[in-house]
């Protein structure tokens, strides 16, 4: 009679996310191979919505060339096999914070150094609670190809097309052990 399924809790919490200015967007399809999900990926192994992210990634800097945009981006982007998890997650991070370097050629011909924001980290208004020019999307049920099979999590929360929160909900039935 009090059971609350996995289900009720992750539409309570989409619902919430909604409420504070976040898009939703539900990706299930009951096929794993099927591109057709509403992310516009072109490979199931991509966690990175790269349209959202070229979008906001212009939108932060709309004093760069695309050109210089899509340099940094690629620099984010790129696989880091050589490097140790840690290592590659440390420099993402550091990427995402302090912007990525980037070097272009300005109007006046001139070779520049520059910082490719992915995020307006300053962007978040107190007062109002107002969420600004960054875009705020929660993901439900999003098949990802690992090396041995799919995975779907529950919600991912992203920011600028850019995967930040992972939510894997579990039935309060559930023993802890078996949930994990």
């Amino acid at each position: 009679p009090n059971f609350i399924s996995e289900d009720d809790i992750e539409k309570a919490i989409l619902q919430r996310f909604e409420q504070l200015g976040f898009e939703l967007l539900n990706c299930y399809t009951a096929d794993a191979d099927d591109l057709n999900d509403g992310s516009r990926r072109a490979d199931k192994r991509d966690v990175i919505f790269r349209e959202r992210l070229k979008a906001g990634a212009v939108r932060l800097n709309p004093y760069l060339p695309e050109t210089a945009i899509d340099k940094a981006l690629s620099t984010l982007t790129d696989q880091r096999y050589a490097k140790s998890r840690a290592d590659a997650n440390r420099e993402v991070d550091n990427l995402i914070r302090d912007g990525i370097p980037v070097e272009y050629e300005n109007s006046q011909g001139k070779t520049t150094q520059g910082r490719v924001r992915v995020i307006n980290f300053n962007e978040f208004d107190n007062s109002t609670n107002a969420l600004g020019c960054n875009e705020y999307l929660a993901v439900s049920q999003l098949w990802i190809k690992g090396e041995q099979r799919y995975r779907r999590p529950d919600i991912i929360l992203y920011i600028n097309g850019l995967p930040l929160v992972f939510i894997e909900l579990k039935n309060s039935n559930v023993k802890l052990q078996a949930a994990f």
